[in-house]
């Protein structure tokens, strides 16, 4: 039949309807039936997609609450990482990375180097970077002076996917104006950056609606007028596609497409119907690091943080199961953040927290931000991409900006990866890499995603790997 060879062609398909006169796309993820006979790749014999992203929070982490125990396929999560029990066998724990010769630093230069390997500037030791020259950090004309990691990944493996990247965030950034770096976390050079969304409706209205990017970066969306409209009625709009697609697929795949539209209802009903709500932070983008000023918008309560994470992990998980993007990026909160989290209860700003000696508390906010870690995760793991799940398909880097953030001392990073990359990361692995470079694993990386490049960094600059957390 026509509609199976199209599939059997296809990496990606939709279903179509209208609303209101508007288009409407609801994308499927990938199909028994696009793939070869065992669903290890796609019908033509291209590899399942691979893709990259990043969770990333402020303020860095609690060594003492972040210390496993073990070793071997033995070791146990520890405690600020429990909320990862059942997911485990997908993660790569690594610590006792440094930044140079681990000396004091703030929140900007720890940004800059494990978003971007540095500022562009060959340093070996901290000296090196503070010599004169035009570059600032942690000042209102502060920005990420080459492309971040992330943008670099997509440039290279980026082929026909409807968008190049996705950015998405939780927190609006509370705290001193670091220019450019403070509310983003792409960047594709300097001043150059790519807003977060962190509406969880003007996500779902990009993703779902019937437009295409403009250009190369960047999604047209729908009109504002029919916006609630669109994300209430997708699935009714696109109810006789999906039927009359269920009649001609396998056994397996029309309780997959069942099951995805279920995914979509469950996202459509986390999302407020209000304008206005209090997810939105009118983010609008541009190239001047005055646009990155403190939001005046009251503090998110726990539970808008919760709802919001949560209905984003969700469209962060059809974006990439439906083969819509390859690379995206999660900004839960910024460097040096100053965003409270009531009713856990901590009502004061983190980052005051964790120079006020209040570590018990500081702890506790970092749990809940890994809870919300390990949800996208999670979601991902529960997501089928042929025989294998998104979460098998993906490298995750979880990491933030200082390692411990009491002293600025840029020494024993701690990095929580998740997935296997398309089974380039065995999973179930902890290693301390004494004194090793944080730009050593953004090398890894690269090469796990399939780039061709043989060394990294202006700041640590390597052409070493980490063969040790590889299979």
């Amino acid at each position: 039949m026509e509609t199976l060879k199209k599939l059997r062609v296809s990496r990606r398909f939709a279903l179509k309807g209208a609303i209101g006169g508007v288009g409407v796309s609801l994308w499927l993820p990938i199909l028994d039936a696009m793939c070869n006979d065992h669903g290890t790749a796609l019908a033509l014999g291209e590899p399942l997609p691979t893709s990259f992203g990043i969770f990333f929070w402020g303020n860095g982490i609690t060594p003492q609450d972040w210390t496993p125990t073990g070793s071997g396929d033995n070791w146990q999560l520890p405690t600020n990482l429990q909320v990862f029990a059942d997911l485990k066998d997908d993660m790569t724990f690594i610590t006792g990375l440094d930044m140079l010769d681990a000396q004091f630093k703030g929140h900007g230069w720890g940004a800059v180097y494990v978003l971007a390997g540095g500022d562009g500037v060959t340093a070996s030791v901290s000296s090196d970077i503070d010599r004169t020259r035009d570059h600032e950090f942690e000042t209102p004309n502060a920005t990420q002076y080459v492309p971040t990691i992330d943008q670099i990944i997509a440039d290279a493996i980026h082929t026909d996917e409807p968008y190049k990247s996705i950015e998405t965030g939780v927190l609006p950034y509370r705290g001193i104006n670091m220019g450019t770096v403070s509310n983003n976390l792409a960047h594709r050079g300097p001043h150059n950056f790519l807003p977060p969304q962190r509406d969880p409706t003007e996500l779902f209205n990009t993703l779902f609606g019937d437009g295409s990017p403009t250009g190369p970066e960047g999604p047209s969306g729908v009109p504002a007028e029919v916006s609630n409209a669109l994300r209430r009625s997708v699935l009714d709009a696109v109810l006789d596609d999906a039927e009359r697609l269920k009649m001609t697929v396998g056994t397996e795949d029309a309780p997959r497409i069942d099951a995805h539209m279920e995914s979509i209802r469950a996202i459509e009903q986390r999302i407020p119907v209000a304008e206005g709500d209090a997810t939105s932070t009118g983010t609008t983008g541009g190239s001047t690091p005055m646009e990155t000023c403190t939001p005046e918008a009251p503090p998110m309560s726990l539970e808008d943080m919760t709802a919001t994470s949560r209905a984003l992990n969700r469209l962060i998980t059809a974006a990439v199961a439906c083969n819509l993007t390859r690379v995206y990026t999660h900004l839960w909160s910024g460097a040096r953040d100053e965003n409270t989290y009531p009713t856990i209860p901590v009502n004061s700003a983190h980052h005051d927290l964790t120079h006020g000696g209040q570590t018990a508390q500081y702890s506790q906010i970092e749990r809940y931000i890994m809870s919300q870690y390990a949800d996208l995760a999670q979601v991902m793991k529960e997501t089928p991409i042929g025989a294998s799940t998104v979460l098998d398909q993906t490298l995750l880097y979880g990491v933030s900006d200082v390692a411990e953030p009491g002293g600025h001392i840029m020494t024993n990073y701690h990095i929580v990866l998740m997935g296997h990359a398309g089974g380039q990361l065995p999973g179930n692995r902890f290693v301390r890499l004494q004194g090793r470079k944080v730009t050593e694993l953004m090398l890894t990386m690269q090469q796990a995603m399939g780039l061709e490049v043989d060394s990294y960094g202006s700041w640590d600059q390597t052409s070493r790997t980490m063969p040790e957390i590889l299979t």
